[in-house]
């Protein structure tokens, strides 16, 4: 809840809806011409990626939102419909310092702040340990940290996941993931519509993609 909290003190302070603050601020400066929380218009509509029918079940996933309409609650945490070229554009600002293409977003060190771990000595996640490794949360006793927004590789040797130091991170609530590997000059982007398989194949490309990488 904290980032719902975060997004009514942006429109209290903007004077602007959340959605609007969004745009004016971050997707238009940025020329990320496919991101908003809904797919406005009938030629992006027909773009819209349909999840998949898990031959287990013979359903697709459950509960995911229909995109084609405006929501009536715009959320601090999730609800952003986008491309893969969008999502990996923003990833690249942050990669390279909070600027792309000559527009500056944020300042290096408010990035800096931001993928630092903010997880105070001594706390332990609630969650065994075994859920920890399956499920890459932000506990120290599995080496990742937790900054302002993303999940920090703090200590590689302890991390259940290959990676160097100082990588981050997160899970869209509906499939996607990515990562930014500051040391390797490296961004990924994992763009899916099931939930439920979010963390196989998190956990698959994380190994494939530094297996493949050599000096």
């Amino acid at each position: 809840m904290s980032l719902e909290l975060l997004a009514r003190i942006v429109e209290i302070q903007s004077g602007v809806a959340f959605d609007t603050f969004i745009a004016d601020r971050i997707t238009n400066p940025l020329s990320l011409t496919d991101t908003a929380y809904w797919a406005e218009g009938a030629e992006r509509q027909a773009r819209i990626a349909e999840p998949q029918i898990d031959p287990a079940t013979g359903k697709r996933p459950p509960n995911l939102p229909d995109m084609t309409k405006k929501k009536k609650w715009i959320q601090g945490s999730s609800g952003l419909v986008s491309t893969a070229y969008d999502y990996a554009r923003f990833c690249l600002m942050f990669l390279y310092g909070g600027t792309r293409d000559g527009v500056r977003l944020v300042s290096p060190k408010t990035i800096e702040h931001m993928t630092s771990n903010h997880i105070p000595p001594g706390y332990k996640y609630a969650s065994p340990i075994q859920t920890q490794i399956l499920w890459p949360s932000p506990s120290m006793e599995t080496g990742q940290g937790f900054g302002l927004g993303f999940a920090i590789n703090c200590e590689p040797e302890r991390n259940p996941l290959p990676g160097s130091k100082g990588l981050y991170y997160w899970n869209g609530a509906y499939g996607t993931h990515f990562w930014i590997d500051p040391k390797e000059e490296l961004i990924s982007v994992l763009m899916m519509q099931a939930p439920a398989q979010n963390f196989p194949y998190t956990w698959a490309m994380r190994h494939l993609v530094y297996q493949a990488m050599v000096p």
